[in-house]
Parts: structure tokens; C-alpha cells; sequence
């Protein structure tokens, strides 16, 4: 398929590509798609249970981020509470500069378990 959520989002008024718009974006594990109703100006998030879980990248030689699902809440050390959010990645390497969320890093850093 080459509709991307992007493109999807310029084609949201067709009913079908609205709905596949939405759930591609949900289904982003760093929540970092926010898909916005038109007219209400609300967010549109599918609503889960609580998960956490750990993205391994096999291929990649890769340990990811932990996925947490559910709209749970973030809170930092300091007492600092995140915007809760359906999903969000964290940082599990150490190297993100956007910690506690996940950037990324993990990949140009090598960090992969196996290898502790």
C-alpha cells in the first residue's frame, strides 16, 4: 500500500481512509501520531488495557525502547508528570536525548542485550 499515515491524513474526508488514518496512527508504539478531529479539535486515541512490553529488533541487532500501552502515567524522578497518552515509548539504553521517551538512540549506540 503507499498510503502513508501522512497522506492518509489529506484523505480523511473518505470514510475508509479516515478510519485507516486512525489506525495506523494508533498503532505508532512511540505515540508520537496524534491524529486531531477536525471538527472537535479532540484527540483521537484508541483506548487499551495496560501493557508494557519490550521492542526487540532482531534484525537491526537491536534492543528498543519498553512500549507502554494503556494510558498510563509517566512520572519523572523529580515528581514531573508526563501528558498521559495511549502510547509511548522509554528509553531503555541510556542514550536518548529526549529521556525518559526513546528517540531512538538505541540503534546508532548498538545496544542490544545479547550483548551484555
Amino acid at each position: 500500500m503507499d498510503d502513508t499515515v501522512w497522506k492518509l491524513v489529506l484523505k480523511s474526508d473518505d470514510p475508509e481512509k479516515r478510519t485507516l488514518c486512525i489506525s495506523e496512527a494508533n498503532n505508532c508504539p512511540a505515540g508520537r501520531l496524534i491524529i486531531i478531529d477536525k471538527k472537535t479539535g479532540k484527540k483521537i486515541e484508541i483506548k487499551s488495557v495496560p501493557l508494557i512490553g519490550l521492542v526487540e529488533d532482531i534484525a537491526e541487532k537491536s534492543s528498543g525502547p519498553i512500549w507502554v500501552k494503556g494510558a498510563v502515567q509517566i512520572e519523572s524522578a523529580d515528581g514531573f508528570k508526563y501528558e498521559i497518552r495511549e502510547n509511548q515509548t522509554l528509553c531503555r539504553c541510556g542514550q536518548s536525548k529526549n529521556k525518559p521517551f526513546c528517540n531512538g538512540a538505541h540503534c546508532s549506540c548498538q545496544f542490544y542485550l545479547e550483548n551484555y
